[in-house]
């Protein structure tokens, strides 16, 4: 056996409440070191990946992490040391902060917010040297930071805004600071096509959505009819728009809106926006709660299913391969049980496919492809092509979805 200490800057931050609950009830007994037996930990690229692992090894109450490593790569044994129980009583009580910056209109307005909420002193210099000197100084920044309306912040004030993050970053990485979890709430757009949808999973996602939601939410239906022609001769019908507005006071009153007819759209808003908006097509929903994970630029299937690994088995896959096809929009669904997702794809939808020539835009459209193979799918039926789509979900009830429109990875 071999007995490696772990690098902590290896490890990107994540926050665990669960884990969080675990490790505050070990370090309330007396000893400064527990171990525990890792499972299928194993020291390869997904490493680093591991949640529990992260957790253990960027908690404020940790000192060191070591691992007793077979010849194999497999983790027999982690140990942890933690800091001794009177400094953690210090650290016990988790310290929150909420910085709202949706309406700052000026730097100095922002200086004022984080002197406020950050509880800095009457000295404050009201610039980023004395903003450092002061996060930088023995009692640090609080254990969890939220920004809310970081995205309108970012747009109205951009140096302002990356100083901020710059500061926050550098923070990240001093070594003897106090850890802090600095959370961007951002307002995310997401487009969901309905194809991607399982029956009344539509539905069932609108409410989801909507759960979090402070009612009392404004509801408006446009209906657009097909007014009769103007003359027999006509070769087109006028459509006029008809709107009906209501007020949805808790989750009984959404049903009601959710029956579509063909032309309707139903939009649910609160009091600043618009956060649903359903149509015969799919949905469109806004909010804080959606992620974008990946750009577009770098996301493939390789990197979808990086991040779709790391949740809960089983996961729903849905393929839709409508741009590849042409007009044949066929839906695919599959489960994937374990990491293996490439062996899924090969044992369980290539199969499927038997299509003779891929009718990608960069091929003539007379270039066979005889054989389908893995490397030939993620060529041909790429995700980027324009209606094209992949959806995953997951047990724990967390999706991802990747197609050409939202131009990012989208974890909802």
């Amino acid at each position: 056996m071999t007995l490696w200490q772990v690098d902590r800057y290896e490890f990107d931050r994540v926050y665990d409440q669960a884990l969080d609950d675990v490790y505050r009830s070990i370090r309330r007994q007396a000893a400064d070191i527990f171990s525990f037996h890792s499972g299928d930990i194993q020291i390869d690229e997904g490493f680093t990946d591991e949640a529990i692992l992260r957790s253990l090894i960027l908690h404020p109450f940790t000192r060191d992490v070591y691992v007793d490593v077979a010849p194999s790569g497999i983790v027999e044994t982690v140990y942890v040391w933690m800091y001794p129980i009177e400094v953690c009583k210090q650290r016990e009580q988790i310290t929150r902060v909420t910085l709202d910056v949706s309406n700052i209109a000026a730097e100095t307005e922002l200086h004022h917010l984080l002197k406020e909420q950050l509880h800095f002193p009457a000295h404050y210099g009201m610039n980023w040297d004395s903003f450092w000197d002061v996060i930088t100084d023995e009692n640090g920044l609080p254990d969890i930071v939220e920004l809310y309306g970081w995205k309108e912040f970012e747009r109205r004030l951009p140096e302002a805004a990356d100083a901020l993050a710059t500061c926050f970053a550098d923070y990240a990485n001093e070594p003897d600071l106090k850890p802090c979890r600095i959370i961007y709430h951002q307002t995310e757009m997401l487009i969901l096509p309905s194809d991607a949808f399982k029956e009344g999973e539509a539905n069932r996602l609108i409410y989801r959505h909507l759960a979090g939601a402070a009612f009392p939410l404004r509801v408006e239906r446009k209906t657009k009819v097909r007014l009769p022609k103007r003359h027999r001769f006509a070769f087109e019908r006028l459509k006029e728009e008809s709107v009906t507005s209501g007020i949805v006071r808790n989750h009984e009153d959404i049903a009601p809106w959710l029956t579509l007819s063909r032309d309707d759209v139903v939009t649910f808003s609160n009091e600043t926006d618009w956060l649903v908006s359903y149509y015969r097509e799919g949905l469109t929903f806004q909010g804080t709660n959606i992620e974008s994970i990946e750009s577009i630029d770098t996301a493939d299937y390789q990197t979808f299913f990086h991040h779709v690994t790391k949740g809960v088995f089983p996961i729903e896959l849905t393929f839709c391969l409508g741009g590849t096809f042409g007009p044949r929009e066929e839906v695919y669904r599959l489960t994937l049980h374990d990491a293996a997702w490439e062996k899924l794809i090969e044992d369980g939808l290539l199969p499927q496919l038997e299509i003779p020539k891929a009718k990608g835009f960069w091929q003539s459209l007379s270039s066979p492809t005889s054989v389908q193979t893995l490397e030939t799918f993620m060529g041909e039926y790429h995700p980027h092509i324009f209606g094209n789509f992949i959806l995953a979900h997951d047990a724990d009830d967390v999706y991802h979805f990747l197609d050409h429109v939202n131009g990012s990875i989208k974890r909802f």
